[in-house]
């Protein structure tokens, strides 16, 4: 159980023996739960004085993550920012979640490679992946997007079928580089975002 969670746990309990023994009105019970603080662990990084938010739906050739790295390098060279006052993040769905998938995957399945616009049997997006992530970049992946996505990804004639969609989704989950963080909703996240300061951009598709 997380902090965030025990913490709300543990303030619609008080709330409840408040109003059971009359010390709190009964309406505060809903109140305490709904006002809680969640926050996912990716939060606790948004710490940069400089915040953006890259996301993307579609593959455009990996364009939410070569504009991260473009943004960081700019930021540093151009201007003089230390990349530790920056805050950046990568938030991908739909279809650009395939950037996230491993090489096993991408070998064992080849439509990923076709669906991305780059067949192949690896993410040709992989080091820069590795890259972002040693350079403290916030990458996200949506996982209902990641649930889905055997209806993307999965050869025609296997897309209609629910349990190897089901199956899919979970061995990708299971598959993700490393660095890669899942969100339960990409359309979320970026609002979560947003109410941190993180400038949005859109980053094609």
């Amino acid at each position: 159980m997380t902090t965030s969670t025990a913490r709300r746990d543990f303030l619609s309990r008080l709330a409840a023996i408040g109003a059971a023994i009359g010390v709190v009105p009964a309406q505060a019970v809903g109140a305490a739960a709904a006002n809680a603080v969640v926050e996912d662990p990716w939060m606790k990084r948004v710490t940069g004085t400089h915040r953006v938010v890259f996301h993307s739906h579609m593959p455009t050739e990996g364009l939410a993550l070569r504009w991260a790295q473009t943004y960081l390098d700019t930021q540093k060279t151009a201007y003089g920012i230390r990349e530790q006052d920056c805050t950046v993040i990568v938030g991908l769905n739909g279809r650009s979640i395939g950037w996230f998938f491993n090489d096993s995957v991408w070998a064992k399945y080849p439509t990923i490679g076709e669906i991305m616009g780059m067949p192949g049997d690896r993410s040709p997006m992989r080091d820069a992946i590795t890259t972002l992530a040693s350079r403290k970049v916030i990458l996200l992946a949506c996982a209902n997007s990641i649930r889905s996505s055997g209806g993307r990804f999965l050869p025609q004639d296997q897309r209609a079928d629910r349990d190897r969609v089901t199956s899919f989704g979970e061995e990708v989950r299971a598959n993700l580089l490393p660095g890669v963080e899942v969100v339960p909703a990409m359309i979320v996240t970026l609002q979560q975002a947003q109410e941190r300061n993180c400038r949005y951009i859109y980053a094609g598709g």
